[in-house]
């Protein structure tokens, strides 16, 4: 029988309802006012420690080829774990081993990267004792990236400062329909263009903020906008083309998530949903934008606990995690 200990956590998916730049520090990063979002769509996360053996590794799986991301140093879910075995020194002796499937499509604002090194800060933190207690493992998120610090959180927040000081928000039901763009946007290059047009005067959005569906039950009486979308255009033109295509098809009030290149339709119930996709479906079919792909989502839970070996899902179950059990 083996000693090793094995948590799982459901890594989740986000959009930014809104997002307003309302400043820049000295130190040239942007300050924001945005609302995050978690969604149902997640990965698979398991976080497993053998106390007598030693190293650190990962494994990736996928839904499909293109959901995959590196297995090795780069991906931030080894660096969230590498923060946590410096953080704790002897403390986190032991070997580690990071499981990971993917379904949030990459690179497209919706947070998948950042996601997944929260799990890991959390399930490693779990398994070692909680020895990092919220505040100190909330820092720890934000060396990783600014919307780490909600994905220790979930649900509705206020992301305020560069997005790591987090408020309550109240609680956001819905339904979504997400395009995919076979392309991403390079946050840096989308926040450069954003600054570069707000010296010039020509930070105004294609299309304009728009209001809550008044058939959509939300108890935000906002305007879902954001502020990166005219320069995500200037950084990736095809953005904004398919951004007009999708209005064009009478959803103008289609928005990006993040940085891009993600954009989301909110809809009142799962079979506007499936219409909604139908119809962008058949209005993209033949244009440039035909290889955009399709996610509809719901808003997900205020927060995951996390999970015993018992219920670790199946897609993580191949090959077994303990052969010799």
């Amino acid at each position: 029988m083996s000693d090793r200990t094995a948590l799982y956590l459901s890594s989740r998916a986000k959009l930014n309802l809104v997002l307003r730049i309302v400043g820049r520090r000295e130190d040239g990063y942007h300050l924001l006012d945005t609302l995050f979002h978690t969604l149902d769509l997640h990965d698979d996360v398991v976080v497993e420690h053998a106390p007598q053996s030693g190293g650190l590794g990962i494994s990736v799986t996928a839904d499909h080829d293109q959901l995959l991301v590196p297995a090795d140093d780069s991906n931030l879910a080894v660096k969230a774990l590498m923060l946590v075995r410096e953080e704790l020194g002897e403390r986190a002796q032991g070997g580690f081993q990071i499981r990971l499937h993917k379904r949030i499509p990459n690179g497209g604002g919706l947070g998948g990267g950042s996601s997944n090194a929260a799990a890991v800060l959390r399930l490693s933190n779990r398994i070692l004792g909680d020895a990092i207690d919220e505040i100190r493992l909330q820092a720890l998120g934000a060396k990783l990236g600014a919307d780490v610090p909600f994905f220790l959180r979930g649900g509705s927040q206020w992301g305020r400062g560069i997005g790591t000081e987090l408020h309550p928000a109240d609680p956001v039901q819905g339904h979504f329909v997400m395009l995919i763009p076979p392309y991403g946007c390079d946050t840096v290059a989308v926040y450069r263009m954003h600054a570069a047009l707000w010296l010039a005067g020509k930070a105004a959005a294609t299309l304009q903020p728009i209001t809550v569906p008044d058939n959509w039950d939300s108890a935000v009486g906002i305007g879902f906008s954001n502020d990166l979308e005219r320069a995500a255009e200037q950084v990736r033109p095809e953005l904004g083309r398919l951004r007009l295509a999708v209005a064009e098809a009478g959803y103008a009030f289609a928005r990006m998530s993040g940085s891009g290149s993600s954009l989301f339709v909110a809809v009142p119930d799962a079979e506007s949903a499936q219409q909604c996709q139908r119809h962008l479906v058949s209005a993209l079919a033949q244009t440039e934008h035909r290889g955009v792909s399709f996610v509809q989502a719901t808003s997900g839970p205020a927060i995951d606990v996390d999970q015993p070996s018992s219920q670790i899902p199946a897609t993580l179950r191949h090959p077994p995690l303990d052969p010799h059990c």
